[in-house]
């Protein structure tokens, strides 16, 4: 009753389902008066689903409601490891429909329909691998009387995985019915459009906390992203805690409590498995290196790094602060196997960054003990030169990853050593994947794909998440400014950039996929959440899918992706007012 003594309503809106979209009514007005979620879930082709699947899609325009006991499991799987790892996925879905009961805030609607869920599993891969088949078909179906079945066929866990993650979109607290509702008649036929779908998350500029590594790791998974590099090390801390060589975090780290030891980041590494994730570790170098090598004439090493803190940097080195390793000493290579060790041991990961950008000559020019050497080896000091000893130590590096690793794939940015005269004398095709950092219109992006190299995109003018804040080293905004909006992120698409380069029907094996680059020069634990969601949503569906449409047409469902993430606890930040999540299609200026 209200003080004007008005019997109210509390639910007098309906949703009715019109060209593909929710329609807000009152109830008196509504044809088939839905709530919003009922309505959201049957509404167009694709419902909710994100991203967006790449074959066949069924979605019928009838729910059923369930409780999540009601929910039984039968796995036939090839080994006991794999059907463990099922279970353990099992159980993360199961706390996906106890999320939404709680949501709803009330006892749920008692319900006598019995979801059996027949998961089958032909392979036995336990760890995820770039090469890992990720496809899986989900079909369901009612039967006659309150049996829902729910069919899952995947040839890998990982494929279930996304099987359960897309049937988890097929289910929302409905606030008229009391209770969760799931659709009742789905077919679903999917597979990734690329097999490197990933974020990078810089560690070193600030330390990110584990329990944000872990979330990052959650929001991933929501939105089958399978990649999560780890800048690990820089200039400006080294947080990686060796048990092999502890000076670098004692050297480098912020803190004692801004680190992270074998044990954390191999829990973190578990965690991210069993979500779909794989971890790729980056050692950056021989740039980017100060904090944490500094400790070599300490312990009778000699300089591990030179020009360390050096205040004049002009033509030096990227900073601050300013370093770079020392190609020269050989105790050099030797710490880098240690670490490479012990990350084998964090990570056991099967391709390795090596970082190798933003190399500056300026500091090793100026080092008597670099200069000599090239004298020694019969070299110079003109840029060729200097190249040369890049290629050295790029070379060096790559004989101690094998050494600890095997013949893996080794991942490194585009730089000047990448460039048209001077990336295939030193970096090999057959060895090195390159992520593009540089900008979509950069002619080098061609030039590697022709020359035969493998392909990570990251480009700065769509992928860079750091972007449109203030400078951090002066006044203004900062270098790659502006900001990102979720709209670009969605339309940067690498086969586009490749085609208007000239490359139109690019070999699908050597173009890996993509990175969103979340530099943390002003980014935490207080802020990544929001850098990150839903914009990282955006790439998910642009390399899951490669969706022929632009953001406009994905709109709606991004819009419900991000009040998705807030639910399960990530705090991503609002693209649009509520309002226009409530009414479909009209927050767009023509």
């Amino acid at each position: 009753m209200s003080e004007l003594g008005f019997l109210i309503d509390a639910s007098i809106w309906r949703w009715d389902c019109e060209n593909e979209f929710c329609v807000k009514k009152s109830k008196n007005n509504a044809t088939a008066g839905t709530s919003l979620e009922t309505c959201k879930l049957v509404c167009g082709q694709y419902g909710i689903l994100w991203p967006v699947p790449t074959g066949d899609v069924f979605i019928g325009s009838a729910v059923v409601n369930v409780i999540s006991q009601n929910f039984v499991f039968e796995t036939n799987a090839v080994t006991d490891a794999s059907r463990v790892l099922i279970e353990e996925m099992v159980d993360i879905f199961r706390g996906y429909l106890v999320s939404m009961e709680a949501y709803g805030g009330i006892e749920p609607t008692p319900s006598n329909s019995m979801i059996v869920v027949k998961i089958d599993c032909s392979q036995d891969d336990i760890r995820i691998t770039y090469n890992t088949d990720e496809s899986y078909e989900l079909r369901i179906t009612q039967e006659l009387g309150e049996v829902v079945r729910v069919s899952i066929t995947a040839p890998t866990a990982f494929g279930v995985r996304h099987a359960l993650e897309t049937l988890s979109q097929l289910a929302a607290w409905d606030d008229l019915a009391g209770s969760v509702v799931l659709v009742n008649e789905v077919f679903v036929s999917d597979r990734p459009f690329y097999r490197h779908r990933g974020l990078m998350v810089d560690t070193s500029r600030n330390f990110i906390q584990l329990g944000d590594l872990y979330r990052t790791v959650d929001g991933m998974s929501y939105n089958k992203l399978n990649t999560l590099h780890l800048h690990l090390t820089d200039a400006h801390s080294f947080p990686f805690d060796s048990p092999s060589v502890p000076q670098m975090a004692v050297y480098g780290a912020y803190s004692e409590r801004k680190k992270y030891t074998v044990t954390d980041l191999k829990a973190l590494n578990e965690y991210a498995n069993t979500r779909g994730i794989r971890i790729v570790p980056e050692l950056d170098g021989p740039a980017h290196s100060a904090y944490g090598w500094q400790w070599g004439p300490d312990y009778g090493l000699g300089d591990l790094a030179l020009c360390v803190n050096r205040l004049n940097r002009t033509n030096v080195c990227i900073g601050p602060p300013c370093g770079i390793q020392n190609p020269v000493n050989e105790n050099t290579y030797g710490v880098l196997e240690l670490l490479f060790s012990d990350l084998k041991e964090a990570f056991s990961p099967d391709v390795f960054h090596l970082g190798a950008d933003e190399v500056k000559f300026g500091c090793w020019n100026i080092t008597e003990e670099i200069v000599d050497w090239l004298e020694d080896q019969g070299r110079g000091r003109e840029e060729v030169d200097f190249y040369y000893l890049w290629g050295y130590y790029q070379n060096r590096t790559l004989e101690k990853v094998d050494t600890v690793y095997g013949n893996i794939p080794v991942i490194v940015w585009t730089s000047s050593l990448t460039e048209e005269n001077f990336v295939e004398n030193v970096i090999t095709p057959e060895r090195y994947i390159v992520q593009i950092w540089t900008e979509s219109s950069e002619p080098s992006i061609a030039s590697l794909y022709n020359k035969g190299y493998d392909l990570i995109f990251s480009n700065s003018d769509n992928w860079y998440l750091d972007c449109g804040y203030g400078s951090w080293v002066g006044d203004g905004n900062n270098w790659c400014s502006p900001y990102k909006g979720w709209q670009l992120l969605y339309d940067n698409d690498p086969l586009e950039i490749l085609a208007n380069q000239g490359i139109l029907n690019p070999d699908p094996q050597r173009i890996w996929g993509g990175e969103a680059a979340m530099w943390t020069e002003q980014t935490d634990g207080g802020t990544l959440d929001g850098k990150l969601w839903p914009r990282g949503s955006a790439i998910a569906e642009r390399l899951w899918s490669n969706p022929p449409g632009k953001w406009r047409t994905a709109e709606k469902r991004l819009v419900h992706m991000r009040e998705v993430l807030c639910l399960r606890g990530i705090g991503a930040d609002p693209v649009q007012p509520h309002w226009c999540h409530q009414n479909e299609g009209v927050c767009y200026y023509e």
